[in-house]
C-alpha cells in the first residue's frame, strides 16, 4: 500500500475513534498536523507491530552474505548482522536438521548454557544468541550460532538460509507488509498516536480490536 493511502486510512480509523483530535493540535508550542504526527509516530509502531503480529506478515530481508567468523575447533561462530536488523525470521547453517527461528538477547544463564558444550545447542536443536561485540572499531550486534561438529575447515560453516525483519526508521513511499497486516498495522498506529496525545481510552479500543484481527 502507499503510504499517503495509509497515512489516509490511519485518518479515517483516528475519526472513528471519535477522539476529539482534528485536524490539527497544538503540541507544546506549536501546530502539528495529524498526518504528519502519523508519519513521526510510525515507526513506533512498526516496532510494536513485530512483536505481537505473525511473523509471516512481514516480508524478509536476506543477510546470508554479511561478514561472518568462524570458530571451526569450537563448532561455533558468529554473524555481523545488518545495521537494520530488528528481529530474527529464519536461520539455517546446512547440516542443521531445522531453522532457528527466533534469537535471544544474551543473559548470564543463556551464555552459561551456550559456553558448555555438553548443554549448547547442536546441528539438531540449534540455537542462536544475539550480543553486542567490538567490530573494526565500531560496537555492533552480532548473532552467535550453536553449534556445528567441531572440525579444522571452516569451509564446514555454511549459510543455508538467513533472514531478518529489518527495522523502519521512516515512513517510505510504501508500507512494506503482507495484505493482512495492514489492517492491524493502521489501527496499531492510531493507537500510537492517540496514546502520544493520552488519549488512552480510545486508544485501548483500538487495540481491543487489533486482537481480534490477528
Amino acid at each position: 500500500m502507499l503510504a499517503a493511502d495509509f497515512i489516509k486510512h490511519v485518518l479515517e480509523i483516528l475519526n472513528e475513534a471519535d477522539a476529539s483530535i482534528s485536524g490539527a493540535e497544538l503540541v507544546g508550542a506549536e501546530m502539528v498536523n495529524i498526518s504528519t504526527y502519523i508519519e513521526k509516530l510510525y515507526p513506533a509502531a512498526w516496532r510494536a507491530a513485530v512483536k505481537i503480529f505473525p511473523r509471516t506478515w512481514f516480508l524478509p530481508v536476506s543477510f546470508a552474505n554479511a561478514t561472518k567468523i568462524v570458530n571451526a575447533p569450537d563448532g561455533t561462530g558468529y554473524i555481523i548482522l545488518p545495521v537494520d536488523f530488528l528481529v530474527l525470521s529464519s536461520f539455517k547453517m546446512t547440516g542443521w536438521k531445522i531453522d532457528v527461528l527466533s534469537a535471544p538477547e544474551e543473559t548470564p544463564d543463556i551464555n552459561k548454557k551456550q559456553s558448555n558444550e555438553y548443554l549448547r545447542g547442536t546441528h539438531r536443536n540449534p540455537v542462536c544468541v544475539l550480543r553486542y561485540i567490538s567490530f573494526n572499531n565500531a560496537l555492533r550486534k552480532a548473532m552467535y550460532y550453536y553449534s556445528l561438529p567441531k572440525t579444522t575447515d571452516a569451509g564446514t560453516h555454511v549459510i543455508e538460509k538467513a533472514l531478518y525483519v529489518a527495522n523502519v526508521t521512516t515512513l517510505g513511499t510504501d508500507v512494506d507488509i503482507d495484505d493482512n497486516g495492514l489492517e492491524p498495522l493502521a489501527y496499531l498506529t492510531a493507537a500510537t498516536v492517540l496514546t502520544s496525545f493520552e488519549k488512552e481510552t480510545a486508544a485501548k479500543a483500538i487495540e481491543s480490536k487489533i486482537l481480534e484481527m490477528i
